[in-house]
């Protein structure tokens, strides 16, 4: 059997108020040419296919749109689809039966049984394990797990409930998808916050499982084999969806044939870089002043990149600096992304907004609070647009408590 994983699409993802539809498309080309040369049985897509729960109707038609010109490709290709936990489990599996008619099968939720006795299991396993078919005949299975709290206990279940199936024989192989995150992952270009609140599981909470010849995962965004496990694989993002993400992105090709699985990474091109200039500097020491920096803009300014700006400074850009700093990529190429600024290490101490009581952190207000934090985490202040959005945002919570 031959798969093709790919994951974390993303559709409809705003990158500093720029749409980033062109690159969804020009993803989607790349993607419907892998196809036609690798020839899979399958395509499995591991969760996060929209970048919000309510994508718009622009992002959904792309969607719909190159899913069905996939099913057009090959009369015998298979698609699953996966929810990830940027995706809305049941918009994303309201349409599954009419995707059927295009071979195509969409996991968004488990279904749970209320009645104990249809199964030992308390959800329907048949909806989530999908047959792969080649001339009429199964040739293997695809186990496609939607997000949910992280649980590794449910595919040592569904094995069991699969081998006892009249249809399952032990030369078919066996695909398991997953949207999570596995502790020994590299998580290289994400944060914290990215990652989310993801329970994350143990790569022997896996491994630990026999019989799944391939681990399509999908979640951390750099594509990687877990621990150098060849069959257990993160495909990753198809191209960068945060200036962290600065490494090449893929798809994983996958061949699994008498037990044995072999994987080939084929790299994706990306249409639109991400660039940080002049460089991203390790600190205040190694960054260029604020005027070198503007100086210096001609550099990139024609070249057609998202660019974050990173400057020296003793204190704060004023909005005229700022201002300035926006207008010289006006009818240029280069897209301005914001400005990281560095700030000279304060000495131990220096620090006022630091809280040590519980009293003090009762008399800060939330607002104060948020801005206290974003200027340790970042080294600056909260830029003013910021500011103001999330002051709103205070004053709506104060409001409804």
């Amino acid at each position: 059997m031959k798969v093709l994983h790919t994951s974390d699409w993303h559709i409809g993802q705003i990158f500093h108020n720029y749409s980033r539809e062109e690159e969804h498309k020009y993803f989607f080309e790349q993607l419907k040419s892998i196809i036609i040369k690798e020839k899979p049985d399958v395509l499995v897509v591991s969760g996060d296919v929209f970048h919000t729960a309510t994508p718009t109707i622009v992002s959904q038609r792309l969607y719909y749109n190159f899913i069905v010109e996939l099913s057009h490709l090959d009369d015998d290709l298979q698609i699953v689809i996966t929810s990830g936990n940027h995706d809305s489990p049941s918009r994303l599996e309201a349409p599954r039966p009419l995707w059927e008619a295009f071979n195509v099968s969409v996991v968004g939720m488990l279904d749970y049984h209320t009645d104990s006795d249809v199964s030992d299991l308390n959800y329907d396993a048949s909806k989530i394990e999908i047959p792969v078919t080649k001339k009429g005949e199964i040739i293997g299975w695809v186990l496609a797990v939607p997000y949910m709290n992280g649980n590794a206990n449910i595919y040592d279940s569904l094995l069991n409930h699969l081998k006892n199936r009249p249809e399952y024989a032990d030369n078919q192989s066996i695909v398991a998808m997953g949207h999570l995150a596995v502790r020994s992952a590299d998580i290289t270009g994400h944060s914290s916050d990215i990652i989310g609140k993801l329970e994350t599981l143990d790569v022997q909470d896996f491994t630990n499982v026999k019989g799944v010849d391939y681990w399509a995962f999908g979640h951390i965004h750099f594509p990687q084999a877990i621990k150098g496990i060849e069959n257990m694989r993160y495909a990753g993002s198809p191209f960068p969806i945060s200036f962290n993400e600065n490494y090449q992105h893929s798809v994983v090709s996958v061949k699994i044939e008498d037990g044995n699985t072999e994987t080939t990474v084929i790299p994706l091109k990306t249409l639109i870089p991400i660039i940080d200039f002049p460089s991203k500097p390790k600190g205040y020491d190694d960054a260029l002043p604020y005027e070198t920096v503007m100086m210096q803009l001609i550099e990139i300014l024609n070249d057609r990149a998202y660019v974050r700006v990173h400057v020296q400074t003793e204190k704060p850009l004023t909005q005229t600096e700022t201002a300035a700093m926006i207008q010289a990529f006006e009818g240029q190429n280069a897209m301005f992304c914001g400005i990281q600024s560095y700030f000279p290490e304060k000495a131990e101490g220096d620090d006022i907004q630091d809280v040590k009581t519980l009293h003090e952190l009762k008399s800060k207000s939330p607002f104060e609070l948020g801005c206290a934090v974003y200027m340790k985490k970042n080294g600056s202040e909260m830029p003013d647009e910021l500011k103001e959005m999330f002051k709103k945002v205070c004053e709506e919570a104060e409001s409804l408590s």
